[in-house]
């Protein structure tokens, strides 16, 4: 009699990030993702059931191996997935328009109704690597359009998370951060923190935003406000808008 002696190793397969100084952080492959990139990019091995947006677990990096676990809503299925989607207007039921500076660094919302990331997690994203953003929206009638950017970040808190945005390639469309005055290198302002080049704080009457002068983009106004972005030298009102980024190599 041959007796047949099967032996199973479990291996541990680990990922290594290096921070800035040079330090190893191990995350095993049972932790949270580290970006909504990790879900896989245009893969077909992802049922249908898996590629789906949905909420997950993820640690924050800001640019070292300390990091917080939030939750984060994922879009594996737009332009072939990867998004971190970082905030959301559909139906009204969450107020953007009126909030201090703090929930605005913080976040507010329901990752699966309306809400805002928070410009400290926002921060913390794109702090590591470069980013493009793109903004999926709707009209009235009903139709559907979306801006991109091929660089996207947001500098730390204290330099009142400055924005920086280029490389807009959508053909069709006019680049509202740019085509009044750009936004490329403003700070954040709210209500009780006006950071605009206008007279007045802009952020009262159109929302905490990049303002410069209370210009062409403003996605954190009154829902579905008729002056919520210029395009094509026309006023729009969005009743949907959908705000997320990824990393520029998540397809490699």
């Amino acid at each position: 009699m041959t007796t047949i002696i099967t032996l199973v190793i479990l291996v541990s397969i680990k990922i290594v990030l290096v921070d800035a100084d040079g330090n190893d952080c191990i995350i095993r492959d049972n932790d949270p993702i580290e970006n909504c990139c990790n879900l896989g990019f245009g893969h077909s091995k992802f049922s249908s059931v898996v590629n789906k947006p949905k909420v997950y677990d993820m640690k924050n990096f800001c640019g070292n191996c300390q990091s917080t676990l939030t939750k984060v809503y994922c879009d594996t299925l737009t332009a072939g997935g990867g998004w971190t989607v970082i905030q959301r207007r559909q139906d009204g039921s969450v107020d953007f328009k009126q909030r201090g500076w703090v929930e605005y660094e913080e976040g507010f919302g329901d990752l699966t109704g309306e809400f805002w990331y928070g410009l400290r997690s926002i921060h913390c994203l794109t702090s590591n690597g470069r980013w493009e953003l793109r903004i999926d929206f709707n009209f009235t009638n009903g139709t559907q359009s979306f801006l991109h950017y091929n660089q996207f970040s947001v500098g730390p808190a204290e330099n009142q998370y400055l924005l920086s945005i280029s490389g807009f390639d959508s053909v069709e469309l006019s680049d509202p951060f740019s085509t009044y005055g750009s936004m490329n290198g403003m700070k954040f302002s709210s209500h009780d923190r006006d950071n605009d080049l206008w007279s007045r704080n802009c952020a009262q009457h159109r929302g905490g935003w990049w303002h410069r002068s209370c210009g062409e983009i403003m996605l954190n106004n009154d829902y579905n406000y008729s002056y919520t972005v210029k395009i094509n030298r026309q006023y729009y009102a969005l009743p949907f808008v959908e705000i997320k980024i990824r990393p520029l190599n998540c397809d490699q």
